[in-house]
Parts: structure tokens; sequence; C-alpha cells
């Protein structure tokens, strides 16, 4: 398949075609709230928010959003989002609550967890919602007892190259055994609407869904065949976000989606939907975060700084990617190899062991860009340390 990319690179620049990380506040910006706020700070920017968020609407506009609560639940992310008109995925009854205050109400939600705990079905099944994924035989009882009159999506299993994380090697039905899991279903009374798959975290090529919708594509015509009344297809996330390395923009990215799916599905009339997460929010957040110490360590140089693994950068852990770290004037200043290290006692928590800043005081504010996927999300308050506040701006 000709790509949408292949079509434009010829005729438009590099900054057209791909984005970067960039912060959502100058240093300037950084100072003033952070003596208002304390450090570290996370700021989300509504203005991004939305700008990613009408990027992607227009560039998939046969395509209904339900953001991933997963990649960050903060109100600053959802309130914007339901506002704008977005619905949102969830897995548990604690995104659920969070989701239900930012002003989503269960109409407008989807419960993507594929093997749920009693207690998390049942309290958002009777909150409302009724949308549920599965993806193997032992949850069928569990939907059937608990959820009897739930629509469900069965997730697939796909591959994908060009992904940072491979989530089918947790989740999905193979291809194999994905008509007969309906089947299943639809014989213990219950009614499977729909298909979903993943093709993982930080997918960088659009690629990727195309051949994850052929896939799908193949199974939804033999669902059909054997008697399943299929109404949705959920092609998932993987949507990326600039780190340390430029990607795609959003424009171009989910154009070439839209083409892929004109292609595998446009003969059929069928409601398609996405769960971006990380590639709509990760550029929205900035983190500020501060010079707690420095010292020379065998030749090296190291700064502590008082956000780390533990909190906001438990990305780095969880979702291995690493965030680059901005100093002010650091074109404009020497610079050296350095280790910055997180403010815990654990050795291990250690941000960066080959990082250039220039030579900084202590008490000299930093800027993390692309902070808000995965970051607050899964950080903890270990050492009894507090975590990062959030606030939001325009």
């Amino acid at each position: 398949m000709a790509t949408v990319l292949d079509q434009i690179t010829t005729e438009s620049s590099a900054a057209d075609v791909y984005r970067s990380a960039r912060p959502v506040v100058s240093f300037a910006e950084a100072e003033v709230l952070a003596q208002q706020f304390g450090s570290p700070l996370l700021v989300a920017s509504r203005s991004v928010l939305l700008r990613n968020y009408e990027a992607m609407r227009a560039a998939l506009p046969n395509v209904e959003l339900f953001y991933a609560a997963k990649a960050n639940p903060a109100d600053a992310i959802l309130r914007p989002l339901c506002e704008a008109g977005s619905s949102v995925d969830v897995c548990s009854w604690g995104e659920m609550q969070a989701a239900l205050q930012a002003g989503f109400s269960p109409d407008n939600m989807i419960h993507t967890h594929p093997c749920k705990t009693v207690q998390n079905l049942t309290n958002c099944y009777n909150a409302g919602l009724r949308w549920f994924v599965f993806d193997n035989e032992n949850e069928i009882p569990k939907l059937a007892q608990y959820a009897p009159d739930a629509k469900l999506i069965l997730r697939l299993a796909v591959s994908s190259s060009s992904s940072l994380i491979n989530l089918s090697a947790k989740f999905g039905a193979f291809e194999a055994d994905a008509v007969p899991l309906m089947l299943a279903a639809q014989a213990a009374g219950l009614s499977v609407k729909g298909m979903s798959f993943h093709v993982g975290s930080q997918c960088r090529s659009p690629e990727d869904f195309h051949h994850a919708l052929c896939q799908a594509r193949r199974i939804w015509d033999k669902a059909v065949r054997a008697g399943i009344e299929l109404e949705m297809l959920d092609v998932g996330g993987g949507f990326p976000a600039p780190y340390m390395d430029s990607v795609l923009t959003l424009d171009v990215y989910c154009r070439s989606l839209q083409r892929a799916l004109d292609e595998t599905f446009g003969d059929i009339p069928v409601r398609v939907i996405a769960e971006p997460g990380r590639g709509l929010v990760a550029e929205t957040m900035t983190l500020i975060t501060r010079v707690l110490g420095k010292s020379t360590r065998a030749g090296t140089r190291w700064y502590i700084i008082d956000d780390g693994l533990y909190g906001s950068f438990s990305g780095q852990v969880f979702d291995h990617v690493e965030y680059p770290i901005l100093a002010r004037a650091a074109q404009e200043r020497e610079q050296f190899s350095c280790v910055v290290a997180g403010p815990t006692c654990d050795s291990s928590d250690v941000v960066n062991r080959d990082q250039k800043l220039p030579d900084l005081e202590i008490g000299e504010l930093l800027l993390v860009p692309t902070m808000g996927a995965y970051t607050c999300a899964s950080a903890s308050p270990f050492n009894g340390l507090d975590l990062a506040r959030i606030i939001g701006v325009e």
C-alpha cells in the first residue's frame, strides 16, 4: 500500500511531516509557576491537548475517539477532553470514577480490560457501562453472570514491527480462536458486537495498522458468515509521541490510518472507534523539576533532582522511554556529560547516566517535555516523597 507519507514527503519539509518534543511553558513561565506551586510540578496545557485532539478528529473523520484514560487519568486531561466531545476508554472502576467526575457519562465509555475482577466488572456495569472487552473463554461465564446484557468486543492479537511494547504478548485472541470464542459467547446468551486490536505502544509506523486491519477484516468476514452481527471495530491506540526522537505529525499519521481503514473496511457499514492515549496527551504536559544537589563521583558530574523513577519518570521503567531534559540557555553554555538522579535513597533511582547538560547550580530549574502519558499515572510516593503536583494552564 502506498502510504500518505510517501505521497507528501516529496512536496513537504521535515517540519511538516515530523514533530519534536517541546515544552508547554518557557523557563520564565516555569520560574513563576515554581514560585507559586513549588516543584516538582507537572504543567498540563489545555491548548496543546485540544490542538492534538482536533488534529486527530480532522485526519480521522470517520473514527470516534475514546481517550485511553490509563495514559493519564488526571482531571486536567479528562475534563477538557470531555468538554471537547471526546468519549473515554476505561479499564477499572477507579478510571471510570475519574471519568464520571470529569463529566463523562457511561454512554460514552467502553471498558477495555480483557480480564476483569468481579468487583471491577460489577461496579462499572452497575454504574451504567455496557461495552466490555474479552479475549478468552474463561471471561465468558463471568460476563454472562454479572453483565448479561453487555455488548462485547473481542480483542484480537496482532503483530507490529515498529512498536516499542508488544501488547499482544499478554492480551488478544489468535486468529484461529477468534470466531469460536465469539460463537461461545453467543451460545452463553451474550451479544458480541465488535472486534478490537492494539498494534502496540509507541507504534512509529502507521503501516502496522494496515497489516492489523487486513487480519481483522478476514476475521470479521468469517464471523459474519457464522451468523455474528458485528457493528463496531476498535482499532485501539499506539499513536506515537516525540521523546528523544521525532515522530510523524498526528495529521500525517492519522491520514495514513484513515486510508488503510478505507481500503480494508470502506465497503461495509461499520462503526470505527480508536483509543488514543500517549499520542494524544504525552505532549500536553511538561515537568518542572529542580536541582537538589550536585557532586563529582569518579570524575563524573552528578545532579540530584526533585523527581525521579519512582515519580514522574516512572515511564522510563514501565514504558521504556527516555525523556529529553532541558536547561535554560543550554546552547549558550558549555555542556558536560553527567548523571541525573532522582531524590529517593534508592541508588537505582537514576534518570539518565549519559546526559549532556551545562554546569548547573543547586536550585536551578529544568524542563522535561512530553511528560503527559504514563508518568504521573504510574508514579508512587516511595520514600514518603510527594508526587509532582499537576496544574492546568491554557
